[in-house]
């Protein structure tokens, strides 16, 4: 039997389109066939650029990722970072910095991600290199010498000067003078030497021109070197200068010699070390008991140490410790030659030394008791706050003890220590205390510079420091500071401020430190041997405060003084 003809409506209801047929392929295969008909092109509008300066980059594609779940994004491929995204248009430009070095970018028709595409459905672009200029410098080994050695300095550039129309520039900021520059090539050397010590901050700089000084031209490519030349102070002292006596010996290098080929070793009067010669930091510390014959002296010297013994052999075991005192070898500095100075043991307070002229009642009879027989006492010439200033029944108790003062002011607002002529205000009231008490001239006359806290902010600055100075120079006084000499401390940095910027700061000027500051309940006999924090610059510390009372019975702190200090002996 023959099929029955079709009926119209249901020849109208058929589809009008074929049916989906599922490729025999997985379909993300074929983006990369599709991607053939569009093309991505990236291009940089320079190649070489000064530090901080942008590149600007720009991807154009053939079709238009707008509509579309894709974006045209450009990538630091050296770094790994999206420079920028677009998701419309065919072209996408950014503005894009990086750090020192040559950059290599691409950029992707992909799914937005923050990460460049490894595989699947994207287009890639060709790569373009882009080189932001980078300075760098390094100093021979070692860049810690003797004064009058050399030291080489070698610059290095990302990017080739000549072709920025530059120069590679080394400006020795600490004299404040060019010392040498490059026209061409990325690297250029110097030899610098000083016959003076000290540490010198150089900079290596590109500039626009051999004339320029920074920081007129610097592109923001920099980098530093610190040569240093070395020097060494010594100082020795003792509260007992007999046969048997202790001598306490330190000796400070002005640079840390941890990280250097040097040591430093203290010596005796026949050029032999006293102990072990000390390898990191920059002091060394030796006790030495004092012998019969003539008056002992000492030296420290800076240098290298002698060949290690093998300790594992039989006669590197018997050379061990012979070795550990050898001399030194290649002596980069050395210090003067000193002798043991008498180190004074004294007491400060806020309350007054006694109520009456032989010192028979108040603190001086607890001290002499408790501690020992105070060399020195430290008070107030005037009144301040709750502390009253020095009387004359303390002054006379002092001369009937044979017991020396020495005069401290701070009868201001101790957060107001800034500015040269608050200084020199300062000392005149000062200087007319020491006057009206009958301080002789000569004496010392000692600022106190509390810490930085609750009650002072600390903010002392140079001028301050010179016009006290200044000031009780003209009143024919010594000046002296009581403050933390620890470097890098707010009155330190101060202090070696008022140095680099007047020399004569330092004439006739007496440092007291009270850092660092003890725990252990001292006593005259048992005293710590003098060791001050001291200064990073020129300037000696005299004397040493170096356990506070905290409320303690006695109510005095404890403090040790160089007898060359001028304590005021009534």
């Amino acid at each position: 039997m023959l099929p029955s003809p079709t009926s119209p409506a249901q020849a109208t209801a058929a589809p009008s389109r074929s049916s989906p047929v599922q490729p025999s392929v997985p379909q993300t295969s074929l983006g990369t066939a599709a991607a053939q008909s569009n093309n991505l092109v990236l291009s940089a509008d320079r190649s070489s650029l000064r530090s901080g300066e942008s590149v600007l980059l720009r991807a154009t594609a053939t079709t238009s990722v707008t509509g579309t779940p894709t974006a045209i994004e450009i990538f630091d491929q050296t770094t790994g970072t999206l420079a920028g995204a677009c998701m419309q248009s065919s072209r996408c430009m950014v503005g894009y910095s990086a750090p020192a070095g040559v950059h290599s970018f691409s950029a992707f028709i992909t799914p937005p991600d923050a990460k460049a595409p490894a595989t699947g459905p994207t287009i890639r672009s060709n790569a373009v290199q882009a080189s932001w200029l980078g300075v760098s410098v390094t100093a021979s080994a070692p860049s810690v010498v003797g004064p009058g050695k050399p030291v080489t300095l070698t610059a290095s550039s990302t990017l080739e000067v000549r072709s920025l129309g530059s120069v590679l520039m080394f400006w020795d900021n600490t004299a404040g003078k060019r010392l040498t520059f490059c026209g061409n090539g990325t690297s250029c050397s110097t030899t610098v030497n000083a016959s003076v010590a000290g540490a010198h901050e150089v900079v290596v700089y590109v500039a626009k021109t051999a004339n320029d000084a920074p920081p007129a031209a610097v592109n923001n490519a920099k980098d530093y070197a610190y040569p240093t030349w070395l020097s060494v102070y010594l100082e020795a002292t003792t509260t007992d200068p007999v046969v048997g006596g202790l001598v306490n010996i330190t000796a400070t290098a002005n640079a840390d010699l941890t990280n250097t080929p040097w040591s430093l070793g203290i010596l005796d009067h026949n050029g032999k070390l006293v102990d072990k010669p000390c390898k990191s930091g920059s002091t060394c510390h030796a006790r030495v008991t004092l012998a019969g014959g003539q008056p002992p002296t000492f030296s420290a010297v800076i240098g290298a140490p002698s060949a290690p013994v093998n300790a594992t052999t039989t006669a590197g075991q018997l050379l061990i410790n012979v070795a550990a005192r050898a001399p030194l070898l290649n002596i980069q500095a050395r210090s003067s030659v000193v002798q043991p100075s008498r180190t004074l043991w004294g007491v400060d307070s806020c309350k007054p030394i006694t109520g009456d002229a032989t010192g028979a009642s108040g603190l001086y009879p607890q001290v002499d008791a408790y501690l020992g027989k105070p060399d020195f006492w430290g008070r107030y010439l005037t009144t301040t706050y709750n502390c009253p200033g020095l009387s004359a029944d303390e002054v006379a108790a002092a001369a009937h003890h044979q017991m020396g003062i020495l005069p401290i002011y701070n009868d201001y607002d101790c957060s107001a220590v800034a500015g040269y002529f608050t200084g020199t205000g300062y000392a005149a009231n000062a200087v007319a205390a020491a006057v009206s008490l009958g301080i002789p001239k000569g004496t010392v006359l000692v600022i106190d510079i509390e810490p930085p806290g609750p009650y002072c902010s600390g903010g002392i600055d140079a001028p301050f420091i010179v016009g006290w100075h200044d000031a009780i120079l003209a009143g024919n006084y010594s000046p002296g500071y009581y403050g933390d000499m620890t470097y890098g401390s707010t009155f330190e940095t101060a202090w070696c401020n008022a140095v680099s910027e007047i020399k004569n700061t330092v004439t006739g000027s007496y440092l007291w430190s009270f850092e660092p500051s003890l725990l252990g309940g001292y006593t005259k006999r048992s005293a710590p041997g003098f060791a001050p924090n001291h200064v990073g610059c020129v300037g000696n510390v005299f004397a040493w405060q170096y356990e506070l009372s905290s409320g303690a019975t006695p109510d005095v702190d404890h403090d040790q003084a160089l007898s060359q200090m001028p304590l005021w002996y009534p």
